[in-house]
């Protein structure tokens, strides 16, 4: 009997085993299945059609005839694909910068106890609940130059005579699609950094206090240290989400005028689904690949310290 209820306890134990094995199984395959078939394979064709000669007869076969990186030359040496890759950078830069001065004045002014704070932090959220077509759309009307409700209300103000074409002139488009942009990143500096304050310890704050410090000299010495990481996974995120940008482009401008908006996002569906040259578009897209990709390892080493406490 012993003996039985042993064997038996074994083979019990062995079935938990069993049956644990195949539920890390069955949880694991749709992730697996999932990154295969929404990066992986789209990727890997990506970069199998920057290598090839490619067009609207070649488009519906799997292999084309190799084009070596001929594609790749063709794109880097394109002065319109070189001033969309130096005009990403730049575009990104400025998001980053004044989405950050303003989402973290936003944080701090939500860190203060005052009326109707938190509806206020609700309204910050507004232009995530919009899909960014949408947002480049409403943004095209209101910079519009006949009955936008920027010239009206600049008009009426006195700041400007007469309506002034800021979709139709090459710099004021390109100052019209920063500003969008911006909009949209705000909320997602707003609701880390303010996140982030709220975790700073009221004990070292108060510390700060009854030394003498300021509220300038809280900022810079107690605060702005303890938030530090959050700010720097922040830049990463937003270089991410700001160095891909598409549907504002293509909302407010279309990359016009004069192709004066064209970020990488946009020249390359332009190369692709306008002139049909999918290879070149392929082959911008993996330089857009490559640039965000830089973020990876950025990421990794600006959390080395908390990476390293998981792993002990």
């Amino acid at each position: 009997m012993a003996v039985a209820s042993i064997r038996s306890g074994e083979w019990g134990f062995k079935g938990v085993a069993r049956f644990r094995r195949v539920a890390r199984w069955a949880f694991l395959v749709p992730a697996t299945a999932y990154v295969l078939f929404a990066f992986v394979i789209p990727i890997a064709y990506n970069l199998i059609l920057s290598f090839e000669q490619t067009s609207l007869a070649t488009i519906s076969q799997l292999f084309a005839p190799s084009a070596g990186f001929s594609n790749y030359s063709a794109v880097l040496g394109n002065p319109i694909a070189d001033s969309a890759i130096v005009r990403t950078f730049s575009f990104t830069v400025l998001s980053l910068l004044f989405q950050f001065v303003i989402g973290f004045g936003l944080a701090l002014l939500f860190n203060l106890r005052f009326p109707l704070s938190r509806f206020a932090r609700s309204l910050v959220l507004v232009p995530w609940l919009l899909p960014l077509l949408v947002t480049g759309i409403i943004f095209k009307f209101l910079f519009q130059l006949q009955a936008g409700a920027v010239n009206q209300i600049l008009q009426d103000v006195g700041l400007i005579s007469h309506p002034v074409g800021y979709t139709l002139a090459p710099g004021w488009a390109y100052v019209t699609v920063l500003v969008t942009n911006i909009w949209l990143g705000v909320p997602f500096f707003t609701v880390l950094l303010f996140s982030a304050l709220q975790d700073v310890p009221a004990e070292i704050v108060d510390a700060a206090r009854i030394d003498g410090a300021g509220p300038w000299q809280r900022l810079i010495h107690v605060k702005l240290p303890v938030i530090r990481p959050v700010i720097e996974v922040v830049f990463v995120l937003g270089f991410v989400f700001t160095v891909k940008v598409f549907d504002v482009v293509i909302g407010i401008t279309n990359g016009g005028p004069a192709n004066s908006t064209q970020l990488i996002a946009t020249w390359a569906y332009n190369l692709s689904f306008q002139d049909f040259d999918y290879g070149q578009g392929a082959a911008l897209n993996t330089v857009l690949l490559l640039i965000a990709l830089v973020a990876a390892p950025v990421y990794i080493w600006l959390n080395r310290e908390s990476l390293r406490g998981d792993t002990l």
